[in-house]
């Protein structure tokens, strides 16, 4: 029986696999089906790339409950791998050169993968666009590599064309001396204007592309080096949807917006934006139901007979203890340091939600034994993923795999029912531990490397990782100390927000941890600078069993000076000391800042 949970790179994902798994989330990103340019944020995992191939025309046409004559645009997913563009070659180019032989590859990357579509959605390769393919790359410099043109007999020949030019172009940067003038490249040098532009004019003049406009889906751009960020930010600025439009995910390193000569591109004249993470922090009812329907649609594609809730059951002893102390709450008679004010179903909304969970933790602390608070059950293991897909399916992938294991050898073709709250708690863990132990490894950098890269020279060091974890581990710890302060007025804090603004070395390492998953960024409108807005962190839920914390919600922020959290990079433990004593001290009045429930 195979895993329904299992998660493949979508690259290797056929359209059916995706139209059978995929859940449309166009609703939260209209602007995802619209011929506009459009920049899409979010750490890996959050479901770019499987939002991208879910626009290709055949998964279109799986998905759609009827058959679809037009389509808004004809899609081609153009995936940045970073074991090519992220290789240090193409750091051997400065200036107008690094840019003009940077477009030439990335115009011809573009144009194999829009070839590669053509092929797979048979369309045939007709005389006019071959002569126009041949015309044009002559009139670009690639003369003598016409003959081969004219050999073509399909839009696959053509994609192997395009392949082997990104061979050739990545052999002129490796060659290139180490020292002094760069030898000249006598290759062809195409751009957007002068070549793209005019295969896709020529295509849909001819009625090749029945949908329209080409969108390019320019995936994980940040592994482009910066010169060639600059050729895809102009390109954006050429405003040409008639024709193309660029759609464009990044794991939040894209390092520059500005464009080959020097202009920077800016939101909404020349693109829209949109940051995955933060729409489903901000709504976490919307991700919430994404969650469940796609849980749904997987169990129903693995024949297995079972709500989502049901599959994955939440402890129903802790849940009613939970309610019990809910309800001692409500009546007033509990605890005699909570005394909310009000009656009524937003009285007891707030009692449930800000006091029962954390009342419970300290209940099970008392015990000696707090890893036994459950985290089971989809709304729990949904609050966890953080608004990450990947955060669900591969912990609900490794507990599949952890009950059918255990099943005997004759019933390994039964399917499973339903996760058990020990395997779902005992997975939790680890997955938990594990992405907190990932800072203690070295990431293979060294500390102040530099490069032109993006993504793999931003901060990826091991001192870095350190500083980071440290930093994790002064928050979380603080957080926990919180939640078992009885006599707390709010006692779930799940983030901080900056008094000030940070220098580079912390500027640095609160980047790190937002790239990589760890935080999540926001803001919130600062009672000192009138109109000003300070940024927010928010602790990835995912860390939560880690800490012990309560991940369902919080109602309050931790507000720090950047001199603070510098003093947490070096020395966690000496941090929450500080501040547990000030707050003693203070009576928590100045350090805790309340916000609106999450």
């Amino acid at each position: 029986m195979s895993n329904p949970f299992s998660v493949k790179p979508p690259e290797d994902l056929t359209p059916q696999n995706i139209a059978d798994n995929f859940v449309e989330m166009y609703t939260d990103f209209p602007s995802l089906k619209e011929p506009m340019n459009l920049f899409i944020h979010g750490p890996r995992g959050a479901g770019k790339s499987i939002m991208l191939r879910s626009l290709e025309r055949q998964v279109q046409l799986l998905m759609s409950a009827e058959s679809r004559e037009k389509l808004p645009f004809f899609a081609v997913h153009v995936p940045i791998k970073r074991e090519f563009f992220g290789n240090p070659e193409f750091l051997r180019l400065n200036g107008w050169k690094a840019t003009t032989v940077g477009e030439h590859l990335l115009t011809i990357h573009a144009v194999q993968y829009l070839c590669d579509a053509l092929f797979e959605n048979n369309i045939t390769l007709t005389d006019t666009s071959k002569a126009e393919f041949s015309g044009l790359w002559e009139d670009c410099g690639g003369g003598e590599d016409v003959k081969a043109i004219d050999a073509w007999e399909n839009f696959g020949d053509a994609s192997r064309f395009c392949e082997r030019e990104t061979r050739r172009v990545r052999q002129y940067y490796v060659r290139l001396p180490e020292v002094g003038e760069s030898d000249v490249y006598r290759g062809a040098l195409t751009g957007l204007s002068d070549f793209l532009l005019l295969i896709v004019r020529t295509l849909i003049n001819e009625g090749s592309l029945v949908d329209g406009p080409v969108c390019f889906m320019v995936d994980d751009a940040d592994n482009l080096p910066e010169d060639l960020q600059r050729v895809l930010n102009s390109w954006v600025s050429a405003r040409v949807a008639k024709l193309a439009c660029f759609k464009v995910t990044t794991q939040l390193a894209y390092k520059t917006f500005k464009t080959m000569d020097g202009r920077i591109i800016e939101s909404p004249h020349d693109f829209t934006e949109i940051n995955i993470g933060s729409v489903y922090t901000a709504n976490k009812g919307n991700f919430a139901r994404r969650i469940e329907a796609i849980v749904a649609k997987r169990l129903k594609n693995a024949g297995i007979e079972r709500t989502p809730e049901e599959f994955f059951p939440k402890d129903h002893v802790q849940q009613a203890r939970r309610d019990e102390i809910w309800e001692d709450l409500r009546q007033g008679h509990s605890d005699p340091y909570i005394a909310l004010k009000g009656d009524g179903p937003s009285r007891s909304k707030d009692l449930a939600q800000r006091y029962a969970i954390p009342a419970l933790m300290r209940e099970v602390a008392a015990t000696k034994s707090a890893h036994t608070f459950s985290y089971a059950g989809l709304q729990s293991l949904t609050d966890l993923s953080s608004g990450v897909v990947r955060w669900f399916l591969q912990p609900a992938s490794q507990m599949y795999s952890a009950v059918q294991s255990g099943l005997d050898q004759a019933d390994a073709d039964v399917k499973v029912s339903q996760i058990p709250v020990s395997i779902q708690d005992s997975e939790i863990a680890v997955w938990s531990k594990e992405f907190r132990e990932k800072l203690n490894a070295d990431p293979g950098g060294s500390a102040g490397e530099t490069s032109r890269s993006s993504l793999q020279s931003m901060g990826h060091s091991k001192e870095n990782y350190e500083k980071l974890g440290n930093l994790l581990d002064a928050i979380g710890t603080f957080c926990r100390e919180r939640l078992l302060d009885r006599t707390a007025s709010e006692q779930r804090v799940f983030s901080f927000a900056l008094n000030d603004d940070p220098d580079s070395e912390l500027s640095d390492i609160l980047h790190l941890g937002v790239r990589l998953g760890y935080l999540q960024k926001t803001d919130l409108a600062s009672k000192n600078t009138l109109g000003g807005r300070r940024p927010r962190y928010i602790l990835s839920r995912r860390l939560g069993p880690h800490y012990r914390l309560d991940v369902s919600g919080y109602a309050a922020h931790l507000s720090v000076t950047c001199e603070d959290l510098k003093f947490a990079l070096k020395d966690p433990k000496s941090f929450v000391r500080s501040r547990i004593k000030a707050e003693k001290k203070d009576d928590g009045q100045t350090e805790i800042k309340f916000g609106e429930p999450q």
